[in-house]
């Protein structure tokens, strides 16, 4: 059984595919110059299981597979919404911090491997990394969002 056509611009899809999209946004900033730093790989990894995970739970409750025998599958979805959300959040503040570091010359970021690749240059990096974080605190609020709005479907 799946739910109706009209389903797909609800609130819950809606956002998710938000969702999707501030972390396919993260993932094209960051497809050059990741090798700089660990964390910029760590940040372009987590982008795509986040994407995976939002896609997929779209899936699940529009062809309604949503029958676990552990828990609700709202409980599930709101656990993994709050970690997605605190990780979003997480992510988004080494972020700012490395950024506010770049900005203050080379001499603090010596925590990277690399420098930022000669067809980009710093300052577009530094640019890339703050739509980057802009969008990691987007879709961390969009988390809270549906954490929020699920935990209201849960107690009804």
């Amino acid at each position: 059984m799946t739910k109706p056509v009209g389903w797909c611009a609800t609130w819950l899809p809606l956002i998710k595919i938000a969702q999707a999209i501030c972390h396919f946004i993260v993932i094209i900033m960051f497809i050059d110059g990741r090798a700089q730093w660990w964390m910029y790989n760590a940040i372009f990894l987590f982008c795509f299981l986040a994407i995976f995970f939002s896609l997929f739970t779209i899936l699940l409750r529009f062809f309604e597979l949503t029958d676990l025998h552990v828990m609700s599958f709202n409980f599930a979805a709101m656990v993994m919404n709050f970690i997605l959300m605190a990780v979003c959040l997480a992510l988004a503040g080494i972020l700012i911090w490395d950024i506010t570091n770049m900005r203050d010359g080379p001499g603090k970021i010596r925590y990277h491997q690399r420098l930022a690749p000669a067809n980009i240059g710093q300052d577009a990096w530094v640019r890339r990394c703050v739509v980057a974080a802009t969008s990691l605190l987007l879709a961390g609020i969009l988390y809270l969002i549906t954490y929020l709005k699920l935990r209201g479907v849960s107690t009804n």
